[in-house]
């Protein structure tokens, strides 16, 4: 009886120890009121253009037919159906201008352009040039497309998503698959980052505000976000069975305390 009664405190103190305190669910638990978080804004960069992106190139003019012949996905009515040939993922990669293994994006008349290596505002620019060669007054607008990231692991909706800003945090990009599930810990989130030396990580805690220091904090193209399960998971999906064993071996000690 003595062993029941040993195995049953130890069951218990197994199930309880594995409950998660108020602090292990509060983002920013560290924050002070009204502080300011200054480091939050130190961070943000803009994005420098790498080979295989897909951009979006606008050249206008004041003539509907050099549009045209600058923007040929669009015809005629160049300033309009924009939602129609770029408001899904199929239709960027079809009507954008991927940036080759060289570097270039190839546009209809101007040709070759070298973008890769620069921010979307140097590239808007060095285009913007060479579209002054071809026409007065052109008015160019470069955006990135392939801004895609993917959520993983114990988010309430996992997978791809995409992002038509200029930056997206990770916060963001938690809050488009609906945020962690109970299951999820907070402290574990991983940021894996390909780079031209191969994959990079990043492991964020984000009840701590230093994360918001961290170059994982502003999310780039590509970026895999993955919140890690907590370790206690399976003792959580399995605690019905574990309190119908506990209410049994409760009843049985009871029996033979009787008998």
């Amino acid at each position: 009886m003595n062993k029941l009664f040993y195995l049953l405190l130890l069951v218990s103190g197994c199930f309880f120890s594995s409950c998660k305190t108020s602090k292990d669910l509060v983002y920013l638990n560290n924050t002070s009121d009204e502080e300011l978080l200054e480091i939050m804004s130190a961070n943000i960069a803009e994005y420098v253009i790498k080979t295989s992106d897909n951009l979006y190139v606008d050249i206008q003019s004041m003539s509907p037919e050099v549009n045209a012949m600058f923007n040929p996905t669009k015809g005629l009515n160049s300033t309009g159906g924009t939602s129609q040939n770029y408001g899904q993922p199929s239709s960027q990669y079809l009507n954008g201008f991927q940036v080759d293994l060289s570097g270039n994006v190839n546009l209809p008349i101007i040709g070759d352009v070298g973008v890769a290596g620069k921010t979307l505002k140097q590239a808007r620019e060095t285009i913007q040039e060479r579209a002054d060669e071809y026409l007065k007054d052109a008015t160019v607008k470069v955006k990135l497309l392939s801004f895609k990231i993917t959520v993983l692991g114990e988010v309430k909706r996992a997978g791809v998503y995409y992002n038509y800003n200029n930056n997206m945090t990770v916060l963001d990009g938690i809050s488009m698959a609906n945020g962690i599930t109970d299951y999820g810990r907070i402290q574990k989130v991983l940021v894996m980052r390909s780079s031209e030396k191969g994959a990079k990580t990043y492991r964020l805690d984000l009840t701590n505000k230093k994360f918001l220091n961290s170059e994982a904090f502003f999310l780039q193209p590509n970026d895999v976000v993955y919140v890690e399960p907590d370790k206690y998971k399976n003792v959580k999906l399995n605690s019905p069975m574990y309190s119908l064993f506990l209410s049994t071996l409760s009843t049985l000690i009871l029996i033979l305390n009787v008998l």
